[in-house]
């Protein structure tokens, strides 16, 4: 039999790991194993695999860590130490600009968006049976756990809130969360989003992020004999800003209100990483242990003032804030400390670079690339061709230095709708990151060539994507079968620039883009009773109402579920009076009354999440937004509504 050359069968290992382990002589497999796997193995032993971290922050932007370097009112020396001890990528990115999508892709190594998972799923009260990460597709914990590791997953899912999508039908032996998109840290709850201890609710009490630190640390701290993979997905600094007095008097000197709590979310997520890091270090476990860290994508800085640095955008937005996002992998011993690398990486990259640290092979349908060999050097090009983008109407696509993209404000659409409808690339722009990684300078007419190019890519790509199995807006809440068109079942019956009168409705897709934006409310009504909704939009989860109570003008908004309500100090004259309320981004709200101030008052967030149910005049037809029962009917003449997003 011939046998190859040495050099030939590190060819074929680097190229096929798994495969030629099984093939390799002693030799060659004990100097292959080495730089991928910790732990020397005894003289006739196999290597031990390696345990796995994944640390996933929620709407964590891109410029407030310290090894981004940006920003420097926050201190976060233990997710520092990841980046110091590893490699921090500058071009880090998620392949969705919100939640459950980039979840969806994180845990399948594939775009979600070929398997219909384009949008959140909606929050648990509302999701209908079939909507979660489809059952077909195989999770990071599905796959470890097949290879001999005991796996754990703590915080937030938001991939699907009914038994089938629960975590421990997912590959996960343990589960300690929550199921939804967001939850006080302050509270467990009760109802569909309780914190669940595998399926039983939790009664005990405490800091949220706390505590699912300290489940993972005990989970760590038992798993000696066997490899773990612990996904800990973090809800924080995601709204709402509650925090302790242990971490908010750190930052008295910080003068914004909003700013010192959400720096307190961040300080607090600093130190539940640090907790974890550190026993995996007092176990001795630190070069047998591969660590990630990311956010699922940009912060929503008019919401909780998470900054995305230099980068133009925000969550929800294909524009860089929005999908750009902190990306750091620590393995000491393994791959190089103190490194900064600016070749694009993405999310879908972390479950091929996991598999391959465990030995397995990249899943044939995987769009992630194995990391390994980038990190050590072994490879000098970029891990990818090119990356894409598709959120309802907002495409991206991202090559070497260019890239194209289609996003609100600006970016080739308008500021309404833009997580509804198809994509399409005419009137996309173009910008060239290197030189300006603010896109601020659009290039797309004086580079029609590099235009044409990225459009065909991005084309050949959405040609293998499926249409979203559910989108946010009207006809959410029903069966959420995979439609031609999901919205049809709820028609616009009035223009979606206002102004609007009683009786106007506006399903989902028309409705204002209200999430993380200050706005102002205005009509002119005559009142015929002491209570009614002048204009309302959404419902329970997310959303405002604009209506009178008890004889007085109010405004309610609702954040992640949580209810705010401003009352007018004076009861309002009788016959035709203008109205008005504004909320500013600082979340302070001023009633007017024929251009006088009548109430004042300060809300902790803006409205958290783009409401599905729509918006109705001179009632609440969705479901009550404030502490009424619907619809809450206004007994007078409403007219001239407008809602000014600001």
């Amino acid at each position: 039999m011939k046998i190859p050359s040495t050099s030939m069968m590190l060819k074929n290992a680097l190229r096929h790991p798994a495969r030629s382990l099984r093939r390799a002589p002693a030799v060659l497999l004990l100097a292959f194993y080495a730089p991928f796997h910790a732990g020397a193995a005894e003289p006739g032993q196999p290597a031990k695999k390696p345990n796995i971290l994944l640390i996933v922050a929620d709407d964590l932007g891109y410029g407030e860590t310290g090894f981004q370097g940006f920003t420097k009112d926050i201190p976060t020396p233990h997710l520092d130490s990841i980046a110091r001890n590893g490699t921090r990528f500058t071009s880090g990115y998620v392949s969705g600009p919100y939640c459950s999508p980039t979840r969806a892709a994180l845990l399948t190594g594939r775009y979600q968006q070929r398997f219909g998972h384009e949008f959140n799923p909606g929050p648990p009260e509302t999701a209908g049976q079939s909507v979660g990460l489809p059952l077909e597709e195989k999770t990071i914990g599905d796959r470890l756990r097949a290879a001999g590791y005991t796996t754990g997953w703590f915080g937030k899912s938001h991939l699907g809130n009914t038994p089938e999508y629960h975590p421990l039908k997912r590959g996960f032996d343990t589960f300690y969360g929550f199921l939804g998109g967001a939850h006080s840290y302050l509270k467990t709850g009760g109802g569909p989003n309780a914190v669940l201890r595998g399926t039983e609710p939790v009664k005990e009490s405490g800091y949220l992020t706390e505590t699912f630190a300290r489940e993972t640390v005990d989970f760590i701290g038992t798993r000696k004999d066997q490899p773990w993979f612990v996904y800990l997905a973090f809800n924080a600094v995601h709204s709402p800003l509650e925090t302790t007095e242990k971490y908010e008097s750190r930052f008295a000197h910080i003068k914004d209100g909003k700013r010192r709590k959400f720096a307190a979310l961040l300080s607090a997520l600093d130190d539940a990483a640090g907790s974890v890091l550190t026993k995996v270090r007092e176990l001795g476990q630190e070069e047998n242990t591969l660590v990630f860290f990311i956010s699922d994508n940009g912060g929503p800085t008019a919401q909780i003032t998470s900054g995305n640095g230099p980068l133009r955008g925000f969550k929800a937005q294909t524009w860089e804030g929005g999908v750009r996002v902190p990306f750091a992998v620590q393995w000491k011993g393994h791959i190089p400390a103190g490194k900064t690398d600016p070749r694009p990486v993405i999310q879908l990259d972390i479950l091929p670079t996991a598999l391959a640290a465990a030995g397995l092979e990249k899943p044939e349908k995987a769009d992630g690339v194995n990391l390994l060999p980038f990190l050590t050097g072994e490879k000098t090009e970029a891990p990818h061709e090119a990356l894409y983008w598709r959120f309802g109407r907002q495409l991206a696509v991202r090559k070497g230095d260019w890239k194209l993209v289609k996003a609100p404000e600006g970016g080739g659409l308008d500021g309404q709708n833009n997580a509804a409808g198809t994509a399409t690339v005419e009137g996309a722009q173009l910008y060239n990151l290197t030189e300006d990684i603010g896109e601020k300078n659009n290039l797309a007419v004086r580079e029609p060539e590099k235009v044409k190019e990225l459009s065909a890519l991005w084309n050949q790509w959405n040609s293998g994507l499926v249409s979203p199995k559910w989108r946010p807006g009207a006809g959410r809440n029903n069966k959420n079968q995979d439609r031609t068109d999901p919205d049809a079942a709820a028609p616009t019956t009035a223009g979606s620039a206002g102004p609007w009168k009683a009786g106007d409705a506006l399903d989902g897709k028309a409705a204002p883009q209200v999430a993380g934006r200050a706005l102002r409310l205005s009509a002119d009504i005559e009142a015929n009773a002491p209570d009614g909704v002048i204009v309302a939009q959404g419902a329970k989860g997310n959303g405002y109402a604009l209506y009178l109570h008890g004889g007085r003008l109010a405004l309610a908004v609702r954040a992640a579920s949580r209810l705010s309500t401003v009352v007018s100090t004076e009861a309002l004259p009788s016959g035709k009076r203008k109205v008005a309320a504004e909320l500013a981004a600082d979340g302070v709200v001023t009633l007017i009354v024929d251009g006088k101030k009548t109430g004042a008052g300060k809300l902790p967030d803006l409205i958290a999440h783009q409401p599905g149910e729509g918006l109705t005049v001179g009632g609440d037809g969705r479901g009550a937004v404030g502490d009424y029962e619907a619809p809450n009917t206004f007994k007078g003449t409403v007219e001239n509504v407008t809602v000014e997003l600001r």
